[in-house]
């Protein structure tokens, strides 16, 4: 079973570039349905540490793979 943090990763993957929380929130509920609810949270969570991310996450290091642009927009790093 796919975790949000996995889906998150997925999907900015196919969609590329900079997203928004929403933008991503959209692309992950058409293919997996309404099955997670706080993007925001999770995608704040997925910034390492060094990128000014949240110490308190406990999204594993391997999926810490977001950099925040600007608020509720991130981008896809490390790949």
């Amino acid at each position: 079973m796919k975790t949000q943090a996995e889906a998150v990763l997925e999907a900015f993957k196919a969609l590329e570039n900079e997203r928004s929380t929403a933008e991503i929130r959209e692309w992950v509920t058409k293919q997996y349905g309404e099955k997670w609810k706080d993007f925001g949270t999770t995608m704040a969570d997925m910034v390492p540490r060094e990128l000014g991310g949240n110490n308190s996450s406990t999204v594993p290091t391997k999926y810490r793979q977001l950099e925040r642009v600007r608020p509720g927009v991130y981008r896809l790093i490390g790949e």
